[in-house]
């Protein structure tokens, strides 16, 4: 790996090999990151002075400090290594899906003795066992599991408590689970319950109508018309769900379809995915537009949607053609362990499923412009009433959580075109200041957080806000001063509504908006949405802090005092509180006592002994 100042000798030194490039802003922080089949190449590509002209290559000519390269042996290599960083730093200009969660997937080892269904979401590289889904939201797979339990009865409980259960759950009386653990199923019986079941999860419902209907009329020769009764049910609820899908395909096999489209500075990707011929899920993803060609967009979407988590359909039809399809399709296949094609359909039916996959995203991308006009005139009317320089697309907020002065944190929050964006989001612990004192924590928390936008690392954001009045207001105008920082970033003062009376009415006050300078405050009308997004700002900043501070006094509440002891760490923790049962028995303990305990051997016991010896019992204890 190389990391430099970038210069011609620099570009002329990069190694003509395959492997990926960060470019780095002056704080270190990856703000691109592509692959190349030769790294000199393609990077002097960014630096040659008739080179690219698109918006974000001018930036990052103007703004990236440093370079790193990583040489890999192969391109294929780079396309893995190239998505496996871009999640790792987030880097501005490449693209973020925004639908970024691991979907869950549903689990079935079929080659355990008694396999069982459960929810996973990551899927394990060359495991044996069968994989069903993603599913969008945890809902839908509840919805699916507490189906299918209803149906056939397999186990879900883990592999420890199917060996230690000594008698049936509560499933097993609700019959959801045929209970295994206690041997209330035989083994064919309960096999029939698997194999139904993976029919079931692979889109094959016709084919467990005919086995249910089968059995049902089994049980009624019986006699056994309770358990036909049961099958019976069971059936019913397998025909309305088959009644219930209304979209599939001609042609029962996995495909994905995805369109994308660009406009008003975004790409929007619409992607409708078909399993067994029916159409299982419809999903949008945006990214912010950065002006590069629809080939490499293309292949950056498919790179990242089809990671390790989600299955790879042997189809996939794509409105664009991406760069570097052949690599691509060769990586695809390897995960899929079967070969995929990418393709731009041309006419007949999957054309029209093209089209309906465009739909989808070119009504994504109408709600995306409805919305960004609705930001953008939130935003203006927040910079004409606090005569801000320009809109406040990047807003910092700061809150102070404390009780008594003890467990003292700092909280941030950072919000950009009006959402929450988390990856800034920042909590300090307060180190310098002991007891109740807010404008010193202030102080410290603002320190810390734009000592680095003063040096010149980091850009400051358009408006930055105070939970407080004017005491803390002014702290913060002190900092900014301090760091030379005030007059070119925007800072209030947020107070909250207060409760006042009038005789004998009582009214709440509006909220105040404190700006340096200015003796009065600024207010809004209560239905102003600039008001309400100033105080939703306000209100996750507070939260968020409070969340981390109760956080911290629970972790103080539940140490033990063992945790002081050298040689006794969580495990052996543990085992002396199974043991004895109670911290005020370990404490009265003697050496041979504790050295009894599996696990705690003679020194450490010792240890343990003299710590306590030395160490009265707290006020609370004491009394107990």
């Amino acid at each position: 790996m190389t990391d430099t100042a970038i210069t011609e000798e620099f570009l002329a030194g990069l190694p003509t090999s395959p492997g990926v490039y960060l470019m780095m802003d002056r704080a270190g922080k990856p703000v691109y990151i592509g692959k190349a089949v030769s790294l000199r190449q393609r990077v002097r590509s960014y630096f040659n002075q008739s080179g690219d002209e698109r918006f974000f290559v001018r930036y990052l000519r103007d703004r990236v400090a440093s370079i790193e390269t990583i040489i890999t042996d192969t391109e294929k290599e780079a396309l893995l290594l190239e998505n496996t960083l871009i999640k790792k730093h987030k880097p501005r200009y490449n693209i973020r899906l925004r639908d970024d969660k691991t979907y869950i997937s549903l689990r079935f080892d079929t080659t355990h003795e008694w396999p069982r269904i459960h929810r996973v979401r990551k899927r394990r590289r060359g495991d044996r066992a069968l994989y069903f889904g993603p599913y969008s939201s945890s809902k839908s797979v509840n919805e699916t599991m507490s189906f299918l339990q209803r149906l056939f009865p397999i186990r879900s409980c883990t592999d420890h408590e199917l060996e230690t259960r000594a008698r049936p759950c509560i499933l097993h009386q609700i019959d959801r689970c045929s209970a295994p653990c206690v041997g209330r199923v035989d083994r064919e019986t309960y096999a029939e319950y698997v194999r139904k079941s993976l029919l079931f999860l692979s889109g094959r419902k016709p084919e467990v109508i005919g086995l249910l209907s089968e059995k049902m009329a089994e049980y009624s020769e019986a006699l056994r018309f309770e358990k036909a009764a049961l099958v019976r049910d069971r059936l019913e609820a397998v025909r309305r769900t088959v009644e219930e899908e209304k979209v599939h395909s001609h042609r029962a096999f996995d495909r994905d379809v995805v369109a994308m489209l660009r406009g008003a500075g975004r790409a929007v990707f619409g992607v409708l995915e078909f399993r067994g011929g029916r159409m299982q899920d419809s999903r949008t993803f945006d990214v912010r537009d950065t002006g590069v060609e629809d080939a490499s967009l293309a292949e950056e979407f498919l790179s990242q949607y089809y990671d390790t988590t989600r299955p790879v359909p042997r189809d996939v039809l794509v409105s664009h053609e991406p760069a570097n399809r052949e690599l691509l399709e060769r990586t695809l296949a390897e995960q899929r362990e079967g070969p995929v094609r990418l393709r731009v359909p041309k006419r007949g039916g999957k054309r029209r499923l093209m089209e309906m996959a465009r739909q989808n995203a070119e009504a994504a991308l109408e709600r995306l412009v409805a919305g960004k006009k609705t930001v953008d005139a939130t935003l203006e009317n927040l910079r004409a009433s606090l005569k801000l320089p320009s809109l406040p697309r990047h807003i910092e907020c700061f809150d102070i959580s404390t009780f008594q002065g003890s467990f003292s944190v700092g909280s941030m929050t950072c919000f950009r075109d009006g959402e929450s964006d988390k990856s800034g989001w920042r909590r300090f612990r307060i180190r310098t200041i002991d007891g109740q004192n807010d404008f010193a924590m202030m102080r410290e928390v603002l320190s810390r957080r734009y000592r680095k936008a003063a040096e010149g690392e980091e850009s400051p954001p358009d408006l930055i806000v105070i939970d407080g009045g004017v005491g803390q207001l002014n702290i913060a105008v002190e900092v900014l001063k301090e760091l030379k920082l005030f007059g070119r970033v925007p800072v209030a003062g947020l107070a909250k509504a207060r409760t006042k009376r009038a005789g004998e009415e009582t009214f709440r006050t509006e909220e105040r908006v404190f700006l340096p300078g200015r003796k009065n405050p600024v207010t809004f009308n209560r239905a102003d949405p600039a008001l309400h997004l100033l105080e939703r700002i306000r209100d996750e900043t507070h939260r968020f802090g409070v969340t981390y501070h109760r956080l911290l006094r629970t972790k103080s509440a539940l140490r033990t005092g063992l945790e002081e002891i050298p040689g006794v760490g969580p495990k052996r923790r543990n085992l002396l509180l199974k043991h004895f049962g109670s911290l005020g028995a370990i404490r009265a303990a003697d050496v041979e006592s504790l050295a009894s305990v599996p696990g705690i051997p003679p020194e450490t016991a010792e240890t343990i002994h003299r710590f306590f010896l030395r160490k009265p019992p707290p006020e609370d204890e004491s009394r107990g």
